[in-house]
Parts: structure tokens; C-alpha cells; sequence
């Protein structure tokens, strides 16, 4: 029982010490990128304006959570005309939808690549996604990138166009510095 008492005592006071603690992040730079396919040519674009909550340890991913919002106004493929298309109802309704927002819900190690498991709202509509992302430390500074792709339909982005691919693909980078 002394046993017991002791080796409890001790991981107490290792969780109390923060070998067990959390790491938040304040992101620095972010870059969210897409690609989809219209016409049989590839679309590229970003999104500006990405603000984020980045509470991660590889040490503790069960307490770790991952929180993205992005404005959907701030869309730029490079085309004015098109841009301002993207930001009406039948797209991103940008008035209306001000934000798209990721907010884990778990996240867990497969391999060497973390996978945060998300629900996604674009357009009021939110989803459930799988994201691999992988995770580089250096210093005081941390590097997260992820790849995924998402049905643009499933959240009712641009209609039921024959010409335009289903699968939207997003690429993030987001570097962050412990705070």
C-alpha cells in the first residue's frame, strides 16, 4: 500500500513539474492554399487572414487541440472577377459565412505523421475530416503542414457544376512560435 501511495506521489509530482505540460503556439506566418480543377484546368488560391489557437506536445496529444479560422473574403486566385465571384452565395456566400473554421476533435500519431481529426464548417455546414500533418520543432519554433482534400459539395460550394472537380485540395504551413 506504501508502494502504491509513493509511486502515485511521484507521478503527481512529475505531472505538476509540466513534464506532462502542454506547449500554446502563437502562429507567426500561415499559408492556406487550394487547387481544384474547372474546365480541365487547374485553379489555384489562398486564403489570407488565418488565426488560429495551436495548444500541441507530441508528449500529450490527447490534451493537445488545434483550432484554424480563416475569412472567407480574403480569397485570392490572382483574378479580381473571379475572386469576387467566389465570395457570392453560390460559392462562398462571404457575407453571409464570414469564416471557415477547423477545430480538432483528436489527435493521434500514424507513423511518422500526426493525424488531427477535425470538424470542418464552411458555409454553416460542418463535416468531419481526417488531416494528416506533420510537425517539426526547432528552438522555439514549430512547423505544421498538412494536406487533405474536401468535397466542395458536401458544403455546398459551387453548386453541382459539371465542369468543376468535387475534390478540392488544401495545403497548410503554419509556423508558430512557443509562447
Amino acid at each position: 500500500m506504501k508502494k502504491t501511495i509513493l509511486i502515485l506521489f511521484v507521478m503527481l509530482t512529475v505531472a505538476a513539474t509540466g513534464v506532462f505540460a502542454q506547449t500554446k503556439w502563437k502562429v507567426t506566418k500561415a499559408d492556406v492554399k487550394f487547387k481544384i480543377r474547372n474546365a480541365g484546368i487547374n485553379v489555384s488560391g489562398s486564403f489570407e487572414g488565418f488565426k488560429g489557437k495551436i495548444i500541441f506536445s507530441p508528449d500529450n496529444l490527447a490534451g493537445s487541440r488545434l483550432i484554424g479560422i480563416i475569412q472567407t473574403a480574403t480569397i485570392n486566385t490572382g483574378i479580381k472577377g473571379r475572386d469576387r465571384h467566389l465570395r457570392k452565395e453560390d460559392f462562398f456566400h462571404a457575407i453571409k459565412y464570414p469564416v471557415i473554421k477547423m477545430k480538432s476533435t483528436k489527435i493521434a500519431k500514424e507513423g511518422s505523421k500526426y493525424v488531427a481529426y477535425f470538424d470542418l464548417t464552411i458555409k454553416g455546414v460542418t463535416k468531419k475530416v481526417k488531416v494528416p500533418f506533420t510537425y517539426t520543432k526547432s528552438g522555439n519554433s514549430g512547423t505544421f503542414n498538412a494536406y487533405f482534400e474536401i468535397n466542395r459539395r458536401d458544403f455546398g460550394v459551387g453548386g453541382k457544376s459539371l465542369i468543376m472537380s468535387k475534390t478540392a485540395k488544401i495545403t497548410l504551413n503554419i509556423t508558430a512560435a512557443a509562447a
